[in-house]
């Protein structure tokens, strides 16, 4: 019994550490598309190039991890795409700072890694679906691409560098999102919410904040507007705290004190009623999910 168990804890960390590791790359990938969106902005083209090498190196080391954790013919040929492209681009940025067309370059030539990336996708996958999705995303990225090849002024180069790191960035953001939830059944989640008391005591807790907004808005002199007022009400609520306002009058200090209970009264009700359902409804499937790991193991050995 224990040898049998072996491979299915070995399974397991192996699937921990590629997560782990694909959450690092992404997250390394946001933070530098971030800086040199900020560079950028501020006309920053000195220190731009070294972030943007960054991004690319980030990316391919992504491309290693996604290989690794699903070994394929046609994840290892994206791999070796990636990790060449992003080398590339690496190069190229490294030149930036003398020829800021090559900003530009670097921004087309990623859309056409994302072009090549989808059109490999469409080919693995073969379904209606996927060919749809990817056919918008692919038309997309071709025109992108076609209009970032033009050469333009400095100030154009600062727009299609912006253009191509909000789409990294957000591209990173949403895998690094995926690594994070990727093991929740958001279906079963939404039902839990919907057919349980999660739901009422949410909107509770929403209409409770509009509430105590409208109130202090009229007695403290330190909100000038709704929008402060429910942001303090957001900041109690949720006791984050931030700091920024606070309330000076009795009343003021009473719906502070109502608020802050309440939010960790209903923060726990819902968080308990989540998280016991969901448990109970995912709980079933476990059996089957082990005995889908033991098969995929017993193929690796094969």
């Amino acid at each position: 019994m224990a040898n049998k168990k072996e491979p299915m804890i070995s399974s397991g960390f192996k699937r921990v550490i590629m997560l782990v590791l694909g959450g690092i790359c992404s997250t390394l990938v946001l933070i530098f598309s971030v800086l040199t969106i900020v560079t950028i902005s501020k006309g920053d083209y000195e220190h731009a190039p070294a972030y943007l090498l960054g991004v690319f190196v980030s990316m391919a080391f992504s491309g290693i991890v996604v290989f690794l954790r699903h070994r394929s013919k046609f994840n290892l040929i994206r791999a070796i795409i990636i990790i060449l492209f992003n080398i590339a681009l690496g190069v190229i940025s490294l030149f930036a700072k003398q020829d800021l067309y090559l900003f530009s370059l670097t921004a087309g030539l990623y859309c056409l890694l994302v072009v090549i990336s989808r059109i490999l996708i469409i080919i693995e996958k073969k379904t209606i679906r996927s060919l749809i999705f990817n056919i918008i995303i692919i038309v997309l990225f071709t025109l992108l691409s076609i209009g970032m090849f033009i050469p333009v002024d400095a100030e154009g180069v600062g727009k299609v560098i912006l253009i191509e790191c909000l789409f990294i960035s957000f591209t990173a953001l949403a895998e690094v999102a995926a690594v994070a939830f990727g093991q929740l059944k958001f279906k079963v989640l939404f039902k839990i919410i919907i057919n349980t008391f999660a739901l009422e005591v949410l909107f509770g807790l929403l209409a409770t904040m509009v509430a105590g907004a409208l109130v202090l808005l009229s007695v403290e002199e330190a909100f000038t507007n709704f929008g402060d007022a429910l942001w303090y009400c957001f900041a109690v609520v949720t006791t984050i705290g931030f700091g920024d306002l606070v309330a000076t009058t009795l009343i003021g200090r009473l719906i502070t004190v109502l608020l802050g209970v309440y939010g960790i009264i209903a923060v726990a009700v819902i968080t308990s009623i989540v998280v016991n359902f969901y448990n109970e409804t995912s709980g079933k499937k476990d059996v089957k999910e082990l005995k889908n790991i033991q098969k995929e193991e017993d193929k690796e050995n094969r």
